[in-house]
């Protein structure tokens, strides 16, 4: 094999890796005997020819043509440009159909990710759901229980606000009936009989300056008369107020200033009788 030939067969594998279509390069196809090869390399390379490009010469384009009319009119070379051609589209049509089943895997593999997370996603939603709905069931059982322990507070508090008026009932007719009483023994007394019991005073004329000895003091007789009047009209006073206003420890405190008034004179009287001798 020439040192040409070895070049044409170098060349043609060269671009079938690089995948330079030299069919499309010069309008042809794989069932293009080699004779009508020439003619077409010559039809579509005129414009490129040194002559015809002139300034525009392009030596790389010039040569990619001449070579493609060398590879594709020599049989050897054109069968080791198809093959490789073929092996390469043989390789880019596995690789794409590696490809395509790639994609179907990835999309099956996404597919079935996208159902996984929907699928989660409406258990997620429904558990939400259920979530919510009991969340509103135990709210309103708590609603119920809240409307039922104000409903049992303010029935006790209507009990308790009963027992405390009957209480307070019962402590008025309980006071009533201590003034009541009260008032029956004030009129029992000495104070409202028809005769006065005790000492009588006055029935002896005790002159008014007339001294007497009072637990260690003086006094006149004429004083002690001003007492015994004074405690009568306080108790006379006092019985005349409402009755509602009188207490026993007062009115018990009046008669007994009362008494001790009128003993007082009664006393000074008989000193008065004794001193003078009279009967």
């Amino acid at each position: 094999m020439s040192d040409d030939n070895k070049d044409v067969l170098r060349f043609a594998a060269e671009y079938a890796e690089k995948n330079v279509d030299l069919y499309e390069l010069l309008g042809v196809d794989a069932l293009t005997p080699k004779d009508d090869i020439r003619r077409a390399w010559r039809k579509r390379s005129l414009k490129y020819h040194p002559d015809k490009a002139g300034d525009n010469f392009d030596p790389d384009k010039w040569e990619l043509f001449e070579r493609a009319r060398d590879i594709l009119s020599d049989d050897n070379a054109r069968a080791t440009y198809d093959a490789s051609m073929k092996a390469k589209l043989l390789r880019r049509q596995e690789r794409d159909a590696m490809d395509k089943e790639r994609k179907r895997f990835a999309d099956d593999l996404e597919a079935a990710e996208n159902a996984a997370r929907h699928q989660q996603q409406a258990k997620q939603q429904k558990d939400t759901e259920m979530m919510q709905k009991e969340r509103e069931r135990l709210a309103e059982l708590q609603r119920m229980r809240d409307e039922e322990n104000a409903r049992q507070a303010a029935a006790a508090q209507e009990m308790d606000d009963m027992a405390e008026a009957r209480r307070r009932l019962k402590e008025r007719k309980e006071e009533k009936a201590k003034r009541k009483e009260a008032k029956e023994r004030i009129k029992s007394s000495s104070l409202y009989s028809k005769k006065d019991k005790g000492p009588a005073n006055g029935v002896i004329d005790v002159p008014g300056d007339y001294l007497v000895d009072i637990d260690g003091d003086q006094k006149m007789y004429w004083e002690l008369v001003c007492d015994k009047l004074r405690a009568r009209q306080a108790l006379t006073d006092m019985n005349q107020k409402d009755k509602s206003d009188i207490q026993d420890a007062v009115m018990q405190g009046l008669q007994q200033t009362m008494t001790t008034a009128k003993q007082r004179i009664h006393d000074a009287e008989l000193a008065y009788q004794r001193g003078t001798g009279t009967a």
